[in-house]
């Protein structure tokens, strides 16, 4: 069994890069209660939970906000059902959910950490944990992997709501960004996680924020609610001035383009395609490249 700890409280750090860059560097993540205020969290998971209800995935019987899943549905990321699908696509298509990333507190603690100008990924991500059927539960992982790119990318992540500890949440291998790229299916076997890992994991608050580094090792936590839906988001930053990954720029999952996603939105919305005017360097997709043969 792993030791789990809170993860520490680094809201004072920020007055200090120095001291923000260090606990960075230690310790792989960076956490902070409170960081985002409750309305437009509340508000991104209501909208969330609407377009669950649309779809039939909640208790007809119950609040939608209470998050409560219909009776024998369950969906999953990996299931690749219509369901899933047709629901995600739908939750894509919300504008706060891709505005709520670029909130100014978020990005205020990113300028500091980088010392440069912040890039925000557009594609996010909406992690909905049903309850049961763990062997579905995000196994440890890095985030370099699938995101490629820049290595010093860092992952956001927000929770809808307040996530207690049988609603699970996400637990970060503290320290874990200091051994490197490690080999992608050693980790998520746990293969490769030491015995004296220690995961930093606490119960969440409606307007917490975690960010940890691309290579850091984190996971998801099992949802053990008797039918309680889980909601969280996940965004990626970099520094403007590093390269990107071209499928960063695409809809998560390749579920959509980004037509269908703005097909709703106000024609002259300044949140369309705001990378197109952002200087970078953008590189072919690595994982097209990897498919690619040697002789070209």
């Amino acid at each position: 069994m792993h030791a789990e700890s809170p993860f520490m409280d680094c809201t004072d750090l920020v007055e200090s890069r120095d001291r923000l860059l260090e606990h960075s560097r230690q310790n792989g993540y960076l956490f902070f209660p409170g960081l985002l205020p409750v309305e437009p969290v509340l508000e991104l998971r209501q909208q969330v939970l609407r377009v669950a209800e649309q779809h039939e995935l909640l208790d007809p019987d119950t609040d939608p906000d209470a998050a409560i899943r219909r009776e024998g549905v369950f969906i999953c990321e990996q299931d690749g059902s219509e369901t899933f699908r047709n629901f995600y696509i739908d939750v894509q298509k919300l504008r706060l959910f891709h505005e709520l990333p670029h909130h100014k507190h978020i990005v205020g603690v990113l300028e500091v950490l980088f010392g440069d100008s912040v890039f925000i990924h557009p594609r996010h991500i909406c992690h909905v944990i049903f309850p049961g059927e763990h062997q579905y539960t995000t196994p440890p992982h890095q985030d370099f992997h699938p995101v490629r790119g820049a290595r010093d990318t860092w992952t956001v992540w927000t929770p809808l709501g307040d996530c207690d500890a049988e609603l699970g949440g996400l637990a970060v291998a503290t320290g874990s960004n200091r051994r490197g790229l490690l080999e992608n299916n050693g980790v998520r076997s746990w293969q490769l996680i030491e015995d004296s890992t220690e995961w930093a994991w606490n119960p969440f608050k409606c307007g917490d924020v975690v960010m940890f580094h691309s290579l850091t090792i984190h996971r998801g936590r099992d949802n053990v609610t008797d039918n309680r839906i889980r909601l969280a988001t996940s965004a990626r930053y970099q520094s403007v001035n590093e390269p990107v990954d071209e499928d960063a720029l695409s809809v998560h999952l390749g579920c959509a383009k980004w037509e269908e996603v703005y097909s709703e939105w106000e024609a002259d919305d300044a949140l369309k395609y705001y990378w197109n005017a952002i200087d970078m360097d953008i590189q072919p997709a690595y994982h097209r490249r990897r498919r690619e043969p040697a002789n070209r």
